[in-house]
């Protein structure tokens, strides 16, 4: 599935942990926003770790899913262009 993830981390610190760990699932695209394809458990996993990171009170974070039909839908302007799945296979 895809996903967009924007955040809004009040705190420097916790801003680098959420951004490393983002790191490891998608594609910054703009400062607080990455794009994700993911598995359900994948997403399920990501969810939990940020949970762990922020601070819920001053932090957050929002996930929005998009399906396939939708993506062709998704405009940029400017420089940049929407990521893709790639299927890796090692043979």
């Amino acid at each position: 599935m895809f996903i967009v993830i924007c955040f809004d981390i009040a705190d420097n610190r916790r801003l680098r942990k959420v951004s490393t760990t983002l790191e490891d699932y998608g594609q910054r695209v703009q400062r607080s926003v990455f794009e994700c394809h993911l598995k359900d458990e994948d997403l399920r996993v990501l969810k939990a770790k940020l949970a762990e990171l922020i601070d819920p009170f001053e932090d957050h974070i929002r996930y929005y899913s998009l399906c396939s039909k939708d993506l062709p839908g998704i405009l940029v302007d400017g420089r940049g262009e929407v990521t893709q799945d790639h299927d890796y296979h090692v043979i």
